[in-house]
């Protein structure tokens, strides 16, 4: 949550030279337009001294990357293949049309820009093995595998490696000799420090940085293409970037959360496969797409059709691990057609966030640790603190999730605020594992007091049956007339043109959530005008071909859930990323 975040944000002011300032707010910029320079130390191996306007006499550092400099429109382009033990600070500023723009040239694997170096002069100490390393690292690798920390020499055991501070060497149990062994020694990969705006970063590759691989603290900054893995902490982080992008960039096994961003207005977050983040327990609240402030400035972000899925597996800890989690962010921020699935705390989580909405996603098998309670749950808006909860919530399919389908909290009784104006209509919220598939309490159930005007209409629930939907905390109802009659909700049978039976998905365990022909859920929504008429249709897969059609041109009426029925079977695949 935000007032942990804030701890944090304190450490990671001195993460890759930042300094934490606003900056400009411009728009997304095109490519290159003029010269670029190479870089190589693997193939045609560079020099320093050559000009490096020419592939076949290119630089050879990143050092001499980093103190040239470059005018608007430049591109610094890397070797495919190479690897280089360095961190990339970005020295130069582009401008709107003409961005500074660092990608890659060569065919073959991307080009590694890592946080690592390698461990070698290994000695050895019986049972164990020692190397010399020039500063503490934050985590040691073998064979691109994250070695374990052992609480001391003497515990040390296979799979595991201790810091001997005295005399400044990595141990390791296991015989080192014929393996790839490397320890985190830079705080960033790559850095974009505060005061340079217009950068495009594409198509390299970055890995186990001691902090974050990808570190922007500018304006109008574009990741695109990254690879982005086992950083300490963060995969890509954004903060103080205005009109920002990251996207098609894959993010995995970091320590924390995959992206984060903070304070950064108009960041658009699309087409990512986020998975396997949240891997240590250095950040007890982290996801996969993570989001805080301290000014709610972040407004009118879009994160959309990303996948985003298995962060935070293997941790039973507090709120490790959710899919997609706005936490005190700006207004006007829009979640929609991602595919969230099989991660360790909730699905998509806005917390203390207003004015936010959350539509046409995909949702399923959510808070898989299962003793994550109350915040194990599909979707879930929160009220956290002194604030009055509203939001958007249409059209989404929460399926499988372990604690809860759809959960709307207000803030708990001792604080000051309230649950209004929340409107969530057209869902699917069924099969829930271990809870209700609609929790509305602390205000969100229109009490009168400390909340109302928030509307339930058109979802499918799926049969009644006990306890499947919280009214106020608690308070169960175990059929659709009893809800539908309690105090504060609209008040006699059938009001609520709910969809009361199962909404027959193509195939549900599968992941397959589309409906097929004669589904309930057919026509049964109701017309929430535009945007919302653009749903998802059947045969999207993520992250490059998310397919969308608009609700009008499909049946007599709107279908409840993210996806339009257009009468094909289709095929969803969702394979699993590797890197």
């Amino acid at each position: 949550m935000a007032r942990m975040l804030t701890l944090l944000l304190a450490l990671a002011a001195a993460a890759c030279g930042q300094t934490v300032s606003s900056g400009p707010s411009p728009s997304p910029p095109p490519g290159p337009t003029g010269p670029a320079y190479y870089v190589d130390n693997c193939v045609v191996v560079g020099s320093d001294s050559n000009k490096g306007t020419s592939p076949s006499a290119p630089w050879l550092t990143i050092h001499k990357v980093n103190t040239s400099t470059f005018n608007p429109g430049d591109s610094i382009l890397f070797e495919s293949t190479c690897t280089w033990r360095e961190q990339l600070t970005v020295p130069s500023s582009g401008s709107a049309g003409s961005p500074i723009t660092f990608g890659v040239y060569g065919t073959g694997a991307q080009p590694i820009i890592s946080g690592a170096d390698l461990l070698t002069s290994w000695a050895s100490e019986a049972p164990w093995y020692y190397a010399p390393v020039a500063a503490q690292p934050n985590q040691v690798f073998r064979d691109n595998q994250r070695l374990t920390l052992a609480a001391s020499q003497a515990a040390l055991a296979t799979g595991q490696w201790w810091w001997d501070s005295t005399n400044s060497r990595v141990y390791a149990y296991d015989d080192p000799s014929g393996h790839t062994m490397e320890a985190s020694q830079r705080d960033c990969a790559i850095y974009i420090p505060y005061g340079y705006s217009y950068v495009t970063v594409s198509n390299v590759e970055t890995d186990k940085a001691q902090t974050y691989n990808f570190y922007a603290n500018a304006s109008y900054v574009v990741a695109s293409s990254i690879i982005s893995k086992q950083a300490f902490q963060v995969g890509i982080r954004f903060e103080k970037v205005s009109n920002g992008t990251i996207s098609s960039c894959t993010v995995a096994y970091n320590g924390s959360d995959g992206i984060f961003f903070y304070d950064s207005p108009s960041l658009l977050i699309d087409q990512n496969i986020v998975y396997d983040n949240d891997q240590l327990t250095n950040d007890v609240y982290s996801a996969g797409i993570h989001a805080s402030d301290d000014d709610r400035s972040s407004t009118n972000f879009i994160i959309q059709r990303n996948s985003v899925y298995s962060n935070g597996i293997g941790h039973s800890g507090w709120q490790i691990g959710a899919g997609i989690w706005p936490d005190t962010v700006g207004t006007g921020g829009i979640i929609r057609y991602n595919l969230v699935y099989s991660n360790n705390f909730a699905g998509i989580y806005l917390d203390a966030d207003n004015g936010e909405t959350v539509f046409g996603n995909v949702v399923y098998n959510n808070g898989v640790a299962g003793s994550l309670s109350w915040g194990a749950v599909g979707i879930m808006a929160n009220a956290d603190g002194n604030t009055t909860l509203t939001n958007t919530i249409l059209n989404n399919t929460a399926y499988g999730n372990y604690y809860g389908g759809i959960r709307v909290n207000g803030p708990s009784p001792e604080q000051v605020g309230g649950c209004t104006n929340n409107i969530v209509e057209n869902n699917i919220s069924t099969s829930t594992v271990s809870g209700p598939n609609l929790t509305a309490q602390n205000g969100c159930e229109n009490p009168g007091t400390n909340g109302s005007g928030n509307v339930y209409a058109y979802n499918a629930f799926g049969p009644a049956a006990s306890n499947f939907i919280e009214w106020g905390a608690g308070a169960y109802e175990s059929t659709y007339t009893a809800w539908e009659t309690a105090t504060g909700n609209c008040g006699t049978t059938g009001c609520s043109h709910s969809v009361q039976a199962a909404p027959a998905f193509a195939n549900a365990s599968a992941g397959q959530l589309w409906l097929t022909s004669g589904s309930p859920g057919i026509d049964a929504g109701t017309n929430l005008g535009s945007p919302y008429n653009i749903g998802l249709l059947p045969g999207s897969s993520w992250p490059n071909s998310v397919l969308t059609g608009d609700q009008n041109s499909y049946g007599i009426g709107w279908e409840v859930g993210a996806y339009i029925f257009t009468g094909q079977t289709g095929s969803a695949a969702t394979p699993r990323a590797s890197l």
